[in-house]
């Protein structure tokens, strides 16, 4: 049977949440970390406390603090893939969790039975009803192009650092928030080191790609930060409306038969000629000569 393991590597079939060579990375990190963090809470708080309490009892508590304090930054450092990776699931397991919860919540003040009905019918709202069923698969949209974007990024930068040898963490963009639009979606970015705007540029067609698009577009979302941007994906044509145009009722054609012309606002008038408009007479002048 296939064993899971977080960090390390393991046996043929075993799952790593983490890959190894950056598990070690961040292994050999945490080290470094609780030392230099150890080292200077010590220093710091041994001469902040000697003056309060005599030398022995600053040197001792100063001891205790840096340990403490090393420990802590060094586990911080070493399980900071893990949290990454909660990060990027974070609406979907505060989804489940609240599904769940509510589930147990109804289960305890009534029974079981009458908490499965209500969720059933909660699930059977939002299918049935178009708003709401049309909001949920919009939202769903927006936390599936997280994830691919994610992915996308990881072999846009993997393939700029492909010298590295895959030992360094891919410093995947910070994926801050996404909604839908109606085109599609929009999501904002907070790049890393070793990425810009203009390295994404160029690789639209792949995100595009990697979202199940139509188009990307990625554009700058502050003036100030340069690493702030936006990438908006269209999936569909906002402008494939049409809309009736009141210059058709000046053809004479269109008036006497009481009918307009639809067009595309995304688009100019098809059909309509100028020459075909009555030019209205100029208007009498006014007043006499001064």
């Amino acid at each position: 049977m296939a064993q899971g393991k977080i960090f390390n590597a393991g046996p043929i079939g075993a799952v790593a949440i983490v890959e190894p060579p950056v598990s070690q990375w961040y292994a050999r990190r945490a080290r470094v970390t609780a030392l230099v963090v150890g080292l200077a809470s010590d220093a710091a708080a041994t001469a902040v406390l000697s003056v309060f309490v005599p030398l022995w009892a600053a040197v001792l508590l100063g001891a205790v603090s840096g340990l403490v304090l090393g420990v802590l930054a060094g586990v911080l450092v070493r399980i900071w893939p893990v949290l990454r990776a909660l990060w990027w699931w974070s609406l979907e397991i505060t989804a489940s969790a609240l599904l769940v919860a509510g589930w147990v919540t109804l289960a305890h003040a009534a029974t079981w039975w009458l908490a499965s009905m209500a969720v059933l019918l909660v699930a059977v709202v939002c299918t049935a009803v178009g708003p709401v069923r049309r909001f949920l698969v919009a939202l769903s949209w927006c936390l599936l192009v997280r994830h691919r974007l994610r992915l996308c990024f990881t072999g846009i930068v993997r393939n700029a650092t492909s010298g590295s040898g895959g030992s360094r963490p891919v410093p995947v963009p910070l994926l801050l928030w996404a909604r839908p639009t109606p085109a599609g979606e929009r999501v904002w970015l907070w790049l890393r080191p070793g990425l810009s705007l203009d390295d994404l540029e160029g690789k639209t067609a792949r995100i595009a790609v990697a979202c199940m698009a139509k188009q990307a577009r990625v554009v700058a979302a502050s003036e100030r930060f340069a690493a702030f941007v936006r990438v908006d994906l269209g999936r569909r044509d906002a402008l494939t409306g049409r809309i009736d145009l009141p210059l058709a009722l000046l053809i004479p054609s269109l008036r006497n038969n009481n009918r307009t012309m639809p067009v595309s606002p995304a688009l100019p008038p098809v059909g309509l000629e100028l020459a075909d408009i009555e030019v209205p007479p100029a208007p009498e002048p006014r007043g006499g000569r001064r």
